[in-house]
């Protein structure tokens, strides 16, 4: 198996830096005037982040990442070791972050960056 990015193959060694920091429910809570503890919670459909790390990619990846993050309102699919997530890139942040391992000043396609993508499942 292996990760992809709309048919993109992707460092098969990413790391899902928030895969257990999100829930499915959304809370909250507050005081009415007699004192009581009033709670609200409800089921979210969609919008868990997916930010994506890893320590290599080569800077052909890299392009044709830029490329697909450069496309506004589109979606995208992701599919990691078979779990398949419908996402699009988290625009209002640094949606990918790409810093050459080695600086060099004409890099070519098999260079070396350090990744990250930042993702929302829509």
């Amino acid at each position: 198996m292996g990760i992809t990015l709309n048919g993109i193959t992707l460092p098969s060694h990413l790391l899902w830096l928030d895969e257990f920091d999100w829930l499915p429910i959304a809370h909250s809570s507050e005081r009415s005037l007699t004192g009581k503890m009033l709670i609200e919670e409800a089921s979210l459909i969609k919008g868990r982040p997916i930010t994506l790390e890893s320590d290599w990619a080569t800077r052909a990846v890299i392009e044709q990442l830029y490329a697909l993050a450069s496309q506004p309102n589109q979606t995208h699919t992701l599919d990691i070791d078979g779990r398949v997530f419908t996402v699009m890139f988290r625009h209002g942040e640094q949606p990918i972050s790409a810093v050459p391992i080695k600086p060099l000043a004409d890099p070519g396609p098999n260079d070396y960056y350090l990744l990250t993508l930042r993702l929302i499942e829509v």
